[in-house]
């Protein structure tokens, strides 16, 4: 009985975790530009080159898959337009920090 009550409690404690640690976007029509996806693209490209150098890659190709409604990341097709998050270049602040709306 006692494993179980462990187990039950750790599990718990990473289903409240991960609810607390997973970004939640809510976006802004001015704070996103439309990108035109070209041959070879991947999303990671496409964040790269839309990052500051303090941001983490990672949370703006998340917001991509946000904005997007993208679940395959395999899936951008040449020519397509999509939206990425827009930037102040003068602020230190996270991709999803900008995105967020409190």
């Amino acid at each position: 009985m006692k494993h179980v009550m462990i187990m039950l409690t750790m599990c718990l404690a990473m289903v409240i975790g991960y609810q607390q640690t997973s970004p939640s976007i809510t976006t802004n029509p001015h704070s996103v530009r439309e990108v035109t996806v070209q041959a070879g693209d991947t999303l990671w490209d496409i964040a790269a080159r839309s990052a500051q150098p303090n941001m983490d890659v990672r949370e703006i190709v998340y917001a991509v898959k946000e904005l997007n409604n993208i679940t395959d990341s395999g899936s951008l097709t040449p020519g397509a337009k999509i939206k990425v998050p827009v930037h102040d270049v003068d602020s230190p602040v996270r991709a999803m920090d900008y995105m967020a709306q409190n």
